[in-house]
């Protein structure tokens, strides 16, 4: 599974979830590289951390990688001034991603926006480009610049196991081949044949998923989540340095190789400096939309995932989802990291199980008891 990582300003409500599960975390270090073809380094940045605080910064080295790491951090520093100020005024409403960097230098649009969006939200440069703008200013506007990056210091079975508490009856190996919403109810159609009734259904899946449980297309549901678009992401897990920077001086815990042209980077998480326990091990990598495959012998894992597409499309289709959930009489319920307005990660999917809570009467509260 990929790493998860999460920092308090922009996963609030994840974090009063950890809160009251009691889930401890740890910092780490979101330092990154950007190489092209050749494993050669034209920009980097570094992650200085002092307790639960975090500086993102550039050594005074890092600039005399070349006239790009220059035309970058000048592209950065007019989009932190120009950019979150407009968030603020209400200014970014309409503009993609791709409208609002018209005219700053390709350098920093191609060799490092785009591809860090693309690393964050796992998505194409394409999607990237396509990405409402107030989505990611206000992403970068949350603090990421001075709070450290944490993970939950168990890993996510921890907080699978702690979710699973109190729970009366969990079935496995139960598979559900549909779900009918009716006047009183919601039925759910069993692959064994059975049909259980159930006053309320929370199908907690992607869109695309949850749209094909449905017994008929033509209910309401259905055409809205047919709105929300995937797309496909594949994950390596291997032990192949050949997909790291050519030196291993310029490793850094995340690595993205940028080809020019290129649907969309690829990123390496050198996992063992994530990951405390693996600190001593041998090498362990993580790459996201490889460009090419690990050296025979190397792969670990191989895996795939779709990740939701954020567009102008699916943040209308979000309005109507929303319209459904405020009916009198609801029954069926949709949550996911697709359900939630902002960047499809653990926020949003957790924010948009919060919301179904609410409508319940139930929900996290603000001194992060459930």
């Amino acid at each position: 599974m990929p790493l998860r990582v999460f920092y308090p300003g922009y996963y609030p409500t994840l974090t009063r979830l950890y809160d009251a599960l009691g889930v401890a975390s740890e910092p780490v270090s979101y330092a990154a590289s950007f190489s092209g073809a050749d494993g050669r380094l034209y920009f980097r940045y570094r992650n200085l951390r002092w307790r639960d605080q975090s500086l993102g910064w550039l050594a005074p080295q890092d600039l005399l990688l070349g006239p790009a790491a220059r035309q970058i951090l000048r592209g950065l520093l007019r989009f932190q001034r120009q950019t979150v100020p407009a968030l603020q005024r209400g200014e970014l409403a309409g503009h993609t991603v791709g409208s609002l960097v018209q005219g700053y230098p390709p350098d920093f649009v191609d060799g490092f926006l785009l591809p860090a969006i693309c690393t964050v939200c796992t998505c194409t440069a394409d999607a990237a480009r396509a990405f409402p703008a107030e989505v990611i200013v206000d992403y970068l506007a949350r603090g990421l610049l001075r709070q450290s990056v944490r993970r939950a210091l168990a890993g996510a079975d921890d907080v699978e196991q702690r979710l699973r508490q109190g729970i009366p009856a969990l079935h496995c190996a139960a598979p559900v081949r549909a779900v009918q919403p009716q006047a009183q109810g919601v039925v759910l159609h069993l692959a064994d044949g059975t049909q259980a009734p159930y006053e309320q259904v929370v199908i907690a899946t992607q869109a695309n998923q949850a749209r094909a449980l449905l017994a008929d297309e033509q209910f309401a549901e259905a055409q809205v989540l047919a709105a929300f678009r995937y797309q496909p992401v594949t994950v390596f897990t291997h032990t192949d340095a050949a997909l790291m920077p050519t030196r291993r001086r310029d490793w850094s815990p995340v690595n993205l190789r940028v080809l020019p042209g290129g649907a969309a980077p690829e990123s390496t998480i050198w996992v063992n400096a994530v990951q405390p326990v693996l600190r001593a091990a041998a090498d362990v990598f993580q790459t996201v939309h490889p460009q090419r495959r690990p050296r025979a012998g190397t792969l670990i894992g191989e895996a795939q995932f779709e990740r939701p597409v954020v567009d102008a499309r699916s943040r209308a289709a979000l309005q109507q989802l929303q319209a459904l959930h405020a009916q009198p009489g609801r029954r069926l319920w949709f949550c996911g990291s697709y359900a939630q307005a902002g960047i499809p990660l653990l926020e949003s999917a957790v924010r948009s199980a919060d919301d179904v809570a609410r409508r319940w009467g139930q929900g996290l509260r603000a001194d992060h008891s459930a």
